[in-house]
């Protein structure tokens, strides 16, 4: 029975987003960024001729058509279809709407087999040169041609007609259906998995018209589903970067449990190399720096995510006031989404940047730990300074005052030669005399400084 289902004005419309001027991006990587957008309608710009294009960015507009007032960009002789390129905040965004080949006016409005699908299918991913940096959204519409013909079978069979969701379930992809603005909607999608890419994120919307409504409206529509798809797409973008972001700190975790094990040995050995503690300081603190870094941009995609949620919401309720005859003003068919990203994208790297932070805290403590132990060996260090020098200056200080005294007593025969002081036995007694003051202070400030701590504890 399907191979009789017909539909009228079928269309395929691909909405494509990329990162544009992403935070903290170089000028010469905004430029890369703009020329890789351009090549998805001119595969041969060149830089030069992307550039062009860089006035048009500047507009102060929230919205801004990036063809001015030509807007669309169609396709050649005899394709039906067009390009409108637009950027929307950071973020560049593509409308790639075909209808297969141009057809005689008396031709226009009459139905068409489902399977001319697959021709129009084939037609769109010709014109996908290059893959998106945030994630696509498809849209497939059409018109029934009688009342009466079956909405969900039409739609099933024209699921089976899109090479890209070929692997698709309806009972298990189909997450919302609604009635809106004369036409039923169809919601299908999957999403990444934690250890998946954005390759894997698919979504399929199917809108068909009643047979006495009309299919203008759609391009009523089009301007809000291409801000809508842009917040679902980069909900999970936002989502996906945090699942890179929480893999990279979690080996940079194991690199801090490490080193925190390794502590208690350093303390523990009696010999410590006090330029292998300077050099393990400067490593945990470069690491600390990386993972305070991942950390940061980790709560940079919790806002973005939580900002692009509550605008998807918002945008919904915006596209239900399009339709007047609905009394509830609400369209369910988009909310499942919402629900599903509030269920399980936000409380997850909320979990997750709480536990995270646990290891830019442990990894503090043990920069803390090798600083105290450092400052321990170096005040050792100079208490030796110190006590050697206390020693050698007392020794010196006894020396002398023997040496004077001992000479006043002392008179050398005349004409004695000036090196025979070297046999003169004052000499030799202020010597002697100044090494055993020497060893004997030395002696007497090492035991005070080892019965120090037992006097402290009494």
């Amino acid at each position: 029975m399907s191979d009789n289902l017909q539909i009228i004005y079928p269309t395929i419309d691909v909405f494509q987003y990329d990162l544009a001027d992403g935070l903290g991006q170089s000028e010469e990587k905004i430029k890369q960024n703009r020329q890789k957008f351009w090549q998805k309608l001119s595969p041969k710009i060149t830089p030069e001729e992307a550039e062009n294009y860089a006035k048009a960015e500047s507009e102060a507009s929230p919205f801004v058509e990036l063809l001015g007032d030509k807007k669309y960009q169609p396709f050649p002789h005899p394709q039906d279809g067009y390009y409108y390129p637009v950027k929307v905040g950071d973020t560049y965004a593509l409308l790639i709407d075909c209808s297969g080949e141009k057809e005689p006016r008396d031709k226009k409005g009459k139905g068409k087999a489902i399977a001319v699908l697959k021709y129009i299918d084939e037609m769109v991913r010709a014109k996908l040169h290059t893959p998106p940096s945030i994630g696509e959204s498809w849209l497939v519409w059409g018109q029934l041609p009688i009342e009466g013909q079956d909405r969900k079978k039409t739609a099933q069979d024209c699921l089976k007609h899109l090479s890209l969701f070929a692997d698709f379930k309806w009972e298990k992809d189909l997450k919302g259906t609604g009635e809106f603005c004369g036409a039923t909607f169809y919601d299908l999608w999957r999403v990444p998995s934690d250890r998946g890419t954005l390759a894997h994120n698919r979504h399929l919307v199917i809108c068909l018209f009643q047979p006495h409504a009309s299919p203008e409206k759609i391009q009523h529509l089009l301007p809000d589903f291409i801000q809508l798809f842009r917040f679902r797409n980069k909900v999970i973008w936002a989502y996906r970067q945090s699942r890179q972001l929480k893999s990279d700190m979690k080996q940079a975790a194991q690199v801090i449990q490490t080193i925190v094990k390794a502590l208690p040995n350093q303390v523990k050995d009696g010999a410590v190399n006090l330029k292998l503690l300077q050099d393990y300081l400067a490593d945990t603190l470069t690491i600390l720096s990386t993972y305070g870094n991942y950390l940061s941009r980790l709560e940079e995609q919790q806002h973005t995510l939580a900002a692009n949620l509550k605008n998807y919401q918002r945008r919904v309720e915006k596209i239900a006031q399009l339709d007047k005859n609905n009394g509830d003003c609400r369209v369910e068919v988009f909310r499942e989404f919402a629900d599903y990203a509030m269920e399980k994208y936000q409380p997850q790297i909320e979990s997750d940047i709480a536990s995270l932070s646990a290891g830019l805290r442990l990894l503090e403590n043990a920069i803390k730990t090798i600083e105290g132990i450092i400052n321990l060996e170096q005040t050792k260090s100079d208490r030796a300074l110190n006590l050697t020098v206390a020693a050698v200056g007392t020794g010196l200080a006894v020396s002398g005052v023997t040496a004077t005294v001992a000479t006043s007593y002392y008179q050398p025969p005349e004409n004695t030669p000036r090196i025979a002081f070297l046999g003169s036995p004052a000499l030799w007694w202020s010597l002697g005399i100044g090494a055993s003051s020497g060893a004997i202070v030395a002696g007497a400030i090492a035991l005070v400084v080892a019965l120090l701590p037992r006097l402290r504890r009494r």
